[in-house]
């Protein structure tokens, strides 16, 4: 079996691939015209603006996102608290098949002189199908993945109109191993001696 060993991110941004053309994006779809009567200057104004607040989500890690639903999943989290009981153990533990979702909407008010124009709505939507996955807990981390796929698929929308949306499969026959791996629960200090 061959395992990757990884602490690299992988951000919402590359997996859109939507870092540079988003502005475009924006133009190209009318996004901003929600505002209404807006000149071309503070169109424009106000699409490098929300452009700028997308970008700030556009770095969010995947691994990250996916994590934060297994925080709550209860035979990792289960494993986390057993792992830190027993410093040095180690659980496998097969995941049913399921669905982790993460959802942010963040908003970019819009002033002309002071005086608001309208609030730009922006929805960022990922969703993970994750399918026989078998995880590896130490020490209340997420070590390694050993088998299983997950398909991601991710949606960014300003005003409800799609300006990107993505989706792919990752197979993970080989697994994936996180060096300082995800962190599931913070355990204690391990006295010493």
């Amino acid at each position: 079996m061959t395992m990757v060993a990884t602490d690299d991110p992988y951000s919402l941004g590359t997996f859109l691939g939507t870092v540079e053309p988003l502005t475009d994006a924006l133009r190209r779809q009318d996004a901003v015209t929600a505002l209404g009567g807006l000149n071309r200057a503070l169109a424009q104004a106000a699409e490098q603006e929300v452009t700028r607040v997308v970008h700030g989500f556009l770095g969010l890690d995947m691994i990250d996102l996916v994590a934060g639903g297994w925080r709550t999943h209860a035979g990792l989290a289960a494993a986390a608290r057993n792992t830190c009981a027993a410093p040095g153990s180690e659980e496998v533990v097969a995941l049913l098949d399921h669905r982790v979702r993460s959802v942010h909407h963040p908003t970019v008010k819009v002033s002309v002189d002071g005086v608001p124009v309208g609030t730009l709505a922006v929805d960022i939507e990922v969703v993970f199908e994750l399918n026989g996955i078998v995880a590896v807990v130490r020490e209340g981390r997420l070590v390694a993945v050993r088998a299983g796929f997950c398909t991601a698929e991710a949606t960014l929308a300003v005003e409800r109109i799609r300006v990107a949306s993505r989706q792919r499969q990752f197979d993970l026959p080989g697994g994936v191993r996180w060096r300082r791996g995800v962190v599931l629960r913070h355990c204690a200090p391990t006295p010493p001696g």
